[in-house]
């Protein structure tokens, strides 16, 4: 199955063949960002192969980084934090934009799809001399991945249902922010599909949006996703003057949430009731992967994140008498490369082997149904954890509308409104390297043997013969 949450979409500069480029941003961030943090020190679950995980208490507070305004988790804090955002609001224009993955709406969509997520720098990471090769690296993934991918989504029923939910999720959001006095426009920019960020963006424009906040749905932060995403809203802003000039803020992370943690709780207590010893499932938080090297290599804070995110729902669900054991484990890896662990299958298979007999499935890191839920987890996983012994199965839903998630959703943009700041636009200059001619043609010649190399190999020759269109 593709990395669907690892999702590093693409930039609308259309090629004759219909596809997208990827352009490059190497700008440091100079957007406003903010995160949700627990105010507890407390320690963080260690990776482990065990299932509990010892109880603590803790608190939840709101951190506006790379700004002096604090919004604290309580009432008072929150007060305030509203009586400053209704003087923003006076004056300003809010624009709300969520940011999410995409998905190919037909099987049809399924290979440009499949190119527009590998030909993104941030998933296929290629040395510097090698860049120039990310689109046909691209193209061959994309055609071997293909037909098995259109299998994946045929099962689902021929696409995606992200763009719709995503859609809903967005009139919600707005629903809810106009039932907190907040008058907002809510948009919705895919990195994979349409609608594109970029042509959110151009909308934010047109609609002379004075005040932005940018809203990743994603609950934790990696470089791959919400980073990928950032990026190309830098760049976006960095080169136009009016849009450089609009106040932004980010939520880089909200999985610390309270109304977060509350509805994903909330959820998980309701599907326990569908066995008949609700005590005896095991909880098994089935997380999107990512390679390790970004997590080692290039700080990438996902896996730690991921972990404080399981404690605190468990911390929530064990406080409202709910005692079961869980897990944590990665699904949707990707090529020969090593991902996170404990795998989903392999955690699956062990479990069965260690006589575990009702499972419970939580897919934490996506908040809307799609091909990891419905086919990954819901097909291939099911159908391997009755194969290893698992006797009864259950699923908990992504969160999709659940009211208490979007109204939390809503209150989140309100506590960042004060800390939107206009983009530093610094004079940048290009990267110069290749302005050195005998390095470039370094590069370039040893690149076109790579290329030369990849483009003749059997398994490519056998591939384009086979599926080529």
């Amino acid at each position: 199955m593709e990395a669907t949450a690892l999702s590093a979409g693409f930039h609308p500069l259309l090629k004759p063949n219909g596809y997208k480029s990827p352009r490059s941003c190497s700008q440091k961030n100079s957007l406003s960002f903010v995160r949700c943090e627990s105010s507890s020190g407390f320690n963080k679950p260690k990776p482990e192969g065990s299932i509990a995980i010892t109880h603590r208490g803790s608190s939840f507070k709101t951190n506006v980084f790379e700004q002096a305004h604090s919004v604290a988790g309580d009432a008072s804090s929150y007060d305030d934090t509203t009586a400053k955002t209704r003087s923003h609001v006076a004056e300003d224009k809010i624009g709300v934009l969520l940011l999410n993955l995409g998905g190919p709406e037909t099987l049809n969509d399924v290979q440009p799809f499949l190119y527009n997520l590998f030909a993104d720098p941030d998933i296929i990471r290629l040395p510097r001399p090698f860049q120039f090769l990310q689109g046909t690296i691209a193209k061959f993934i994309s055609v071997v991945r293909a037909p098995k991918s259109k299998e994946g989504y045929a099962a689902i029923g021929g696409g995606s249902p992200l763009r719709k939910i995503t859609d809903e999720q967005a009139d919600a959001i707005k629903m809810a922010l106009q039932a907190k006095n907040i008058a907002a426009n809510v948009y919705v920019g895919m990195r994979y599909w349409f609608p594109f960020t970029e042509e959110a963006v151009q909308q934010i424009k047109k609609d002379k949006i004075t005040r932005l906040v940018v809203l990743p749905l994603y609950p934790q932060y990696s470089i791959s996703t919400t980073g990928s995403s950032i990026r190309v809203l830098q760049d976006l802003f960095r080169k136009d003057p009016y849009l450089a000039g609009v106040p932004v803020a980010v939520i880089q992370s909200w999985y610390q949430r309270r109304g977060y943690v509350n509805s994903m709780a909330d959820l998980i207590e309701k599907e326990l009731q569908i066995f008949s010893d609700p005590k005896e499932a095991v909880i098994f938080f089935s997380a999107h992967g990512v390679p390790v090297s970004y997590v080692e290599n290039s700080g990438d804070p996902y896996q730690k994140q991921m972990e404080e995110c399981i404690y605190l729902i468990m911390e929530e669900l064990k406080a409202r008498g709910v005692p079961n054991e869980h897990i944590l484990a990665y699904q949707s890896r990707v090529g020969p490369v090593q991902w996170l662990k404990p795998y989903t299958d392999e955690v699956l298979v062990d479990l069965g082997k260690k006589g575990v007999k009702s499972l419970l499935a939580v897919p934490v890191s996506f908040v809307s149904e799609h091909i990891e839920t419905l086919e990954e987890i819901d097909m291939e996983y099911r159908e391997l954890a009755l194969e290893s012994g698992i006797e009864n199965w259950g699923r908990v839903p992504a969160l999709g509308l659940t009211p208490s998630f979007i109204t939390d959703l809503a209150d989140a943009v309100i506590e960042s409104l004060p800390s939107a700041a206009a983009i530093w636009n610094p004079s940048v200059s290009e990267d110069s390297e290749s302005s050195d001619a005998f390095s470039y043609l370094v590069k370039m010649f040893f690149g076109s043997i790579l290329a030369f190399a990849l483009l003749l190999s059997p398994k490519m020759i056998d591939a384009f013969r086979n599926h080529l269109i």
